[in-house]
């Protein structure tokens, strides 16, 4: 079931890329990640305070960790994220981010002693080299042929920040439950945000209010409860369940899931080389995940 869970999270995620695209057209990338999260915040205390009754105390060391969480997952990442998609290619973003797995793998291997055998490396490159190959169509000189500019340099913050925010989330996922975890760090994270844009842009949240319309509603919508309340709970689950490196090679199914999607709302056509990075993408989740056989 978790399998699943961080399967249809990055299906939900692979759409963000062309939500935020279209929103950072019409709305300051500052008040545009404001006003997903304060969306977000409300909805996950409102689902905590059906679901527990009250938003659980948490210690002085569960506070700093939730606030690391919030400081990077939710305001640098999305700062970050809707900077980068003014400067630079959605199809590019999704590559620079797709190494967040590479970084947190790593550094699961220092901090939490998470074996890296020879089969979850191979698998690793098999990601690696399918999510280049769907965002290159085939051709990967591509990708070395333009600069890293503005937009490439926010999505390597991006990639950081992610997997910061994950390996922070490992230290509490046996404390507290992956909703009130994520309620916290989008809280936190929502009051960055709104000091940030109140100390540098006061005018344009209300310059942003006047002008809401349905098509920007809807993409706030879907930026906040599917992508973050709905996708960032069941990563946090992922996490707890699988341990920070293995959930986070599920982040390579993000390019595939952006391209299907691509498929099937906008009429473009599936290729070769599509289906055979998703294939190659899928195959490398899997020998990262197997469990290894005992040795007899």
């Amino acid at each position: 079931m978790i399998y699943l869970k961080l399967l249809f999270a990055m299906m939900i995620w692979g759409g963000t890329f062309t939500s935020a695209k279209m929103l950072g057209a019409e709305m300051d990338p500052m008040i545009s990640a404001l006003f997903r999260f304060m969306l977000a915040s409300s909805a996950l205390l409102l689902l905590v305070f059906i679901k527990e009754g009250k938003l659980p105390k948490i210690s002085q060391k569960q506070f700093f960790a939730l606030l690391g969480m919030g400081a990077t997952g939710i305001a640098a990442y999305n700062l970050l994220f809707f900077y980068g998609l003014l400067h630079a290619e959605a199809s590019r973003g999704s590559l620079i981010t797709a190494s967040n797995p590479v970084l947190t793998a790593v550094a699961s291997i220092v901090l939490f002693k998470e074996r890296l055998t020879t089969v979850r490396l191979f698998g690793l490159v098999l990601c690696v080299f399918g999510a280049f190959l769907i965002i290159s169509k085939g051709d990967l000189g591509i990708l070395f042929e333009k600069g890293i500019g503005l937009g490439e340099m926010a999505f390597i913050g991006c990639a950081f920040s992610w997997a910061i925010y994950t390996l922070i989330g490992r230290f509490i996922s046996n404390e507290l439950s992956s909703l009130v975890a994520i309620t916290y760090a989008s809280c936190f994270g929502t009051v960055f945000l709104l000091v940030l844009a109140l100390v540098t842009k006061p005018a344009a949240i209300f310059s942003a209010l006047t002008t809401l319309n349905v098509t920007i509603s809807m993409h706030l919508l879907y930026l906040a409860i599917l992508a973050t309340v709905v996708g960032f709970v069941w990563f946090q689950e992922g996490v707890k369940v699988l341990g920070a490196a293995r959930a986070a090679v599920f982040i390579y199914f993000m390019p595939v899931s952006a391209v299907f999607i691509a498929f099937f709302v906008l009429d473009e056509k599936l290729s070769m080389v599509l289906l055979t990075g998703a294939a190659l993408i899928i195959s490398g989740i899997y020998l990262v995940n197997r469990k290894p056989q005992d040795s007899k």
